[in-house]
């Protein structure tokens, strides 16, 4: 049943008891588009980039590792800078313009990149296809998910963060379209998918539920009390304001001020410990296939440990949601912190398939569980209002991190010949990440 209301698109409007309640909240069609966004814009343009990495030095870099990694920390600076502005537009506009919009890029971006015959030309293109990249997925899905849940945020999330996790099976496909049609073809076509899986997804997407006449998490409007003040506003819990025995997850939500949040060492602690844990992620990542290729495995082997790494970051990220909305949000991103250690020292000491497949299931869980968890942890402790702003700040500050780990893996690689060393230094900034986690205080209201 559709939802039914009196307003414009944009329009704000109070929730009416009267009105008809959709049998499906419309929170959850948002997150199953989410879902597949994330799945195709993750599995090209993310992890499916590893596959790429080879080739492209090959043909427009002279063989350079770290020139190819450059651009991707180019990229990073880029989303640093970027990332603040889309979290301000995001909680100004909505999401649905700029999915628009940034998946419109990005599929140009790709074709672009494909067509890239020397360093300079493939620097362009691929900052221009990091542009849109930015624009269309994680900062804004994740906001837009986060406005339409509180008490089942985490779970919305893992949901949503399942479609990374199956993304994976995008990079074996590369692989093989790879070894197939060479990798300039794979690429446009690649791009050309952008522009039809992901604008047409992008439509169903709205702000907040209360731009629809709805109420976070499918709540229906609280009824008030038989001698109601006919103009007491909908959150006061008077008597002659809301019902007290039918509360809902909005009534409860704590929102900050920016400028309060920004003067909370909890939320410094929150953004250190998240850029340094991404910066050490995002240098993994990029050379994935590169480093098992190195160990010994083949091409294809490589993609399929890949592959399961994905499919390893399903129950983690199922799990990581659920026990989010249950228990101490930093316990259970902190746990998942460890879990990644794990899973590296896993991966520094395999030669072969059966020894990279402990990586790829328990690295894989550890990092599946920490993206519902975290962002559930942002949206408790500092609300819904300025949710996209925060997140952008802290990606902004992230890129730092992002831009020097994968210089720095590249270089060594391209020094030494092997990536072990700097696998093992990620070591570091996890532990300090999980130590900054688990000490985080609660902000409290007084705060602000």
């Amino acid at each position: 049943m559709a939802d039914t209301v009196d307003a414009t698109e944009d329009g704000v409007v109070a929730p009416d008891a009267s009105r008809a309640t959709p049998r499906v909240f419309r929170g959850w069609y948002i997150v199953a588009s989410g879902f597949w966004m994330m799945f195709y814009s993750t599995g090209v343009g993310f992890y499916g980039f590893s596959a790429f990495i080879d080739q492209i030095a090959d043909s427009v870099a002279n063989g350079s590792r770290a020139v190819v990694a450059g651009a991707v920390s180019v990229q990073r600076l880029e989303s640093g800078i970027m990332g603040p502005i889309i979290g301000f537009l995001v909680d100004r506009i909505g999401p649905r313009i700029i999915l628009i919009v940034g998946f419109a890029i990005a599929g140009l971006g790709f074709i672009l990149v494909s067509r890239a015959t020397n360093v300079f030309q493939f620097y362009a293109a691929y900052l221009f296809l990091a542009l849109g990249l930015g624009a269309g997925s994680f900062l804004v899905i994740s906001t837009a998910v986060s406005n339409w849940f509180i008490r089942y945020r985490g779970r919305a999330l893992a949901i949503v963060f399942l479609g990374p996790g199956f993304s994976t099976l995008l990079v074996t496909l590369l692989v093989w379209s790879i070894e197939q049609i060479g990798w300039r073809d794979t690429l446009a076509l690649v791009g050309v998918g952008m522009w039809i899986v992901c604008i047409p997804l992008s439509l169903v997407f709205r702000h907040r539920p209360e731009d629809v006449g709805l109420l976070p998490d499918g709540d229906l409007p609280v009824e008030r009390g038989p001698n109601a003040d006919p103009g007491a506003r909908d959150d006061d819990p008077s008597p002659g304001g809301e019902h007290a025995a039918l509360p809902t997850a909005a009534q409860s939500e704590v929102n900050f001020e920016i400028r309060a949040v920004l003067r909370m060492r909890s939320y410094w602690q929150y953004v250190i410990a998240t850029s340094i844990q991404s910066a050490g992620f995002s240098a993994l990542v990029i050379f994935q296939i590169p480093a098992l290729k190195s160990y010994g495995l083949t091409p294809s082997v490589a993609g399929s440990v890949v592959l399961l790494w994905g499919i390893g970051s399903i129950p983690g990220r199922i799990v990581g949601g659920y026990l989010a909305d249950k228990f101490d949000k930093r316990l259970i991103f902190g746990g998942s912190i460890i879990v990644q250690m794990v899973g590296i020292g896993f991966l520094v000491t395999a030669d072969n398939f059966a020894e990279a497949l402990p990586y790829a299931l328990i690295h894989g869980a550890g990092w599946g569980a920490t993206t519902p968890s975290r962002l559930a942890l942002q949206g408790e402790y500092w609300g819904r209002s300025i949710f996209g702003r925060l997140m952008g700040l802290q990606m902004g500050l992230s890129a730092f991190g992002g831009i020097l780990s994968p210089l720095f893996v590249g270089w060594m690689f391209d020094r030494y010949g092997t990536y072990d060393t700097a696998f093992v230094i990620l070591f570091v900034p996890l532990a300090l990440c999980f130590g900054l986690v688990v000490t985080m205080r609660r902000p409290r209201l007084s705060a602000a």
